[in-house]
């Protein structure tokens, strides 16, 4: 299947033919078949190579043919169809004027220093640096929305230095934000891990209230409360951020006021299973609601998401995985379980005879709107697992979700802000030339110079991903494999094993060269009979069954040669291939072995459950220890290296962010704002690539000049 691709609004968009290192052939389309171009021969847009013309070893182009930062694309010379509008990539996004063409240009004002700015890919210029690729504008979940008016709508995080403001064209940082609520336009306030800020546009003042605060709401400018951890409450009057006693020492983590006297708090006491997950203060006194008394009957409740009321009789409550909940003045209901049956992580509205929803349906998507009578769903093609919702009109509704999912409704229309993927991505491969690979259960990508496309009619999988080239790589499926076999851009059909079941699980795979390739999977087991792993081995042009005789690991396959292939094995163990036979060789430790990262000159490492126990093979097959230090607590999953002093790994459990690096001497913390990554790989000319969950794509690498 062709890979398609359409404008980064629809992160379809035709992808430059850019990388990080030169190219090995002109991208133009002058070059035909007859025209041989060495990797030495760096061929710029300017020469043009006809039918006639042989590029020798000895034509190497001088460096007065590079294209140098002052040649600068117009809009002109991109076709329409790759053509960025303002609101396909968010000026937060972008680099600076000297760093993109033109029409990706923003202000130094929208990167602050708590911010990893989002730039395209491509080229040998700067220093290299990590950013975020897919999804935009950022890969952290909105959970809090105020929408000030159509081009002023502000965006908090569960993880603060995530918050935006969207001003109808770009994204702009905050500063950071917990919680979001406003006054009016000129006046919002956000909470944070310090206390609260407050201001407009992105000028914001900080007060410093004694603690984190995760959400705030008010009435008036002068009647504000604010929440947060260790059960704490503030009250704004118009003169100070006065103190109130909640009675509880749990994370507050939502809050609603209806009036002075009537607050409603939601509460994570007793834990995720929260025994009391609602107060409410009536002015005076605080009031504990346990789960049994909003749930009859039920004894656990993850503490609600969200909280809104048109009035003191109707106030609506999102508790994941509960149905809707209504308090009517004297009661808690269960609601529209018919219309929501998962029920609701936001809720929002302008009148108790227009509130709107946010929740997952089977086959409804995440918006719902309530009359008071029935619920309607207007946008059901919805996808993106959206948490919050902010009505500010009948006119004006905000949506936000995971994976810095935006959206806004205006009366008429709903309309995406937010760019790119949000399916899973566990896979991931760096071509030489700076190509990205990535693989998920819904599809293939496929990622050059910070832009992304989907191999359109290509199913996704859970297999890895093995390559030589850009135009040479394999992926693997249930049932056998795909390929890119010599044509740019273009996933084959299924090729299935001839061997095995058609159900046959592929996770490992790995090239020696074009025509030795090796697989590892699992057949699934079936009543009477167990599940069964397995190598496979192609030849080019059939597989074969080389499977080990004693127990193994299937979901790394590496190696150095087609005579010196791994797999991990149980207890401390690594088996080795030599063409022939397997043999089985201690690492010295008993840990299980993670993952198997195959660094130049041979040499392997094992990382082990226990990080700290890591191993290193020598190029003479000797075992030992590979002198790595990272905390105890510690577990990596997936991991790459270019060389034993620049190893990646991702983490699979512990503390600490979700990317590591081992530089010779000691692990550090990549300093990336993300949350959970499966794989990691790169190339070479130092390219890396992070992916993970809602799609989420980090990379590491030059940009263009």
């Amino acid at each position: 299947m062709k890979i398609l691709r359409y404008p980064v609004s629809l992160m379809l968009g035709t992808l430059a033919a850019c990388s990080s290192t030169p190219a090995p052939v002109d991208a133009g389309a002058d070059v035909t078949a007859t025209d041989v171009v060495t990797p030495t021969d760096v061929v710029t847009p300017t020469d043009v190579v006809t039918p006639t013309d042989v590029v020798t070893p000895t034509d190497v182009v001088t460096p007065t043919d590079v294209v140098t930062p002052t040649d600068v694309v117009t809009p002109t010379d991109v076709p329409a169809i790759d053509v960025v509008t303002p609101t396909d990539v968010p000026a937060i996004d972008v680099v600076t004027p000297t760093d993109v063409p033109a029409i990706d240009v923003v202000t130094p004002t929208d990167v602050v220093t708590t911010d990893v700015p989002v730039v395209p890919r491509c080229g040998t210029m700067g220093s290299p640096s990590w950013a975020i690729e897919n999804p935009l504008p950022v890969d952290q979940p909105f959970t809090s929305i105020f929408a000030a008016g159509p081009n002023d709508i502000y965006l908090a995080s569960s993880t603060a230095a995530a918050a935006r403001r969207w001003n109808g064209t770009t994204f702009a940082p905050v500063g950071g934000g917990t919680g979001v609520w406003g006054a009016s336009a000129s006046d919002v306030i956000f909470t944070d891990p310090t206390g609260v800020r407050r201001g407009a546009g992105t000028t914001f003042t900080a007060t410093a209230l004694g603690g984190a605060f995760r959400a705030v709401h008010g009435r008036a400018a002068n009647d504000v409360f604010a929440v947060g951890l260790g059960g704490a409450v503030r009250h704004w009057n118009g003169t100070t951020w006065e103190t109130l006693t909640s009675g509880v020492t749990a994370e507050l983590s939502v809050v609603f006021e209806v009036a002075p006297n009537d607050v409603w708090v939601g509460s994570r006491s007793g834990g995720e299973g929260a025994s009391i997950p609602l107060l409410h203060y009536n002015g005076t006194a605080w009031q504990q609601f346990t789960t049994s008394m909003i749930f009859s009957g039920a004894s656990f409740v993850t503490p609600p998401t969200a909280v809104w009321g048109s009035g003191p009789n109707d106030v609506y409550f999102c508790f994941p995985e509960r149905p809707v909940t209504r308090w009517n003045g004297s009661a808690f209901e269960q609601i529209l379980m018919a219309d929501l049956p998962g029920g609701c992580s936001g809720v929002s509205g302008t009148s108790a005879t227009d509130v709107w929803f946010v929740g997952r349906t089977t086959s409804n998507g995440y918006v719902h709107r309530y009359n008071g009578t029935a619920v309607t769903h207007p946008w059901p093609a919805s996808s993106r697992h959206l948490q919050s919702v902010h009505a500010a009109s009948s006119t004006l509704v905000a949506f936000g979700g995971q994976g810095g999912s935006f959206a806004t409704w205006d009366g008429a229309t709903f309309t995406e802000r937010s760019g790119g993927y949000r399916e899973e991505i566990h896979r991931v491969w760096v071509a030489p030339t700076g190509e990205v690979f990535a693989h998920g259960p819904d599809a293939i990508y496929f990622g050059e110079c910070g832009r992304w496309s989907k191999a359109m009619g290509v199913p996704g999988d859970r297999g890895d991903i093995a390559g030589l080239d850009a135009t040479h790589v394999w992926f693997g499926a249930t049932g056998g494999v795909r390929r890119i076999n010599g044509t740019p851009l273009t996933v084959g059909p299924l090729e299935p094993y001839g061997i095995g079941a058609s159900t046959d699980n592929t996770y490992g795979i790995w090239a020696a060269n074009p025509t030795t390739v090796f697989s590892a999977g699992t057949t699934r087991g079936v009543e009477g009979m167990p599940s069964r792993d397995w190598v496979r081995a192609w030849n080019g042009s059939s597989w074969r069954d080389i499977t080990p005789t004693v127990p193994f690991g299937n979901r790394r396959v590496t190696g150095f040669s087609a005579t010196e292939v791994f797999v991990s094995g149980q207890s401390g163990a690594v088996l080795r291939f030599n063409g022939t036979s397997w043999t089985p060789e201690s690492i010295g430790v008993t840990d299980f072995v993670q993952d198997l990262i195959a660094l130049p000159g041979n040499v392997l490492i094992a990382l082990t459950g226990n990080a700290r126990n890591s191993r290193r093979r020598s190029p003479a097959g000797v075992w030992s220890s590979a002198g790595w230090g990272p905390g105890a607590s510690l577990s990596f999953q997936r991991g790459w290296g270019n060389a034993e002093n620049d190893v990646y790994a991702t983490r699979y459990s512990g503390s600490g962010t979700y990317l590591w690096r081992w530089n010779g001497t000691a692990w550090t913390e990549v300093s990336i704002l993300s949350d959970y990554l499966d794989d990691v790989a790169g190339n070479a000319a130092g390219d890396i690539t992070a992916v993970g969950n809602v799609g989420r794509v980090w990379r590491y690498g030059r940009r263009a000049p």
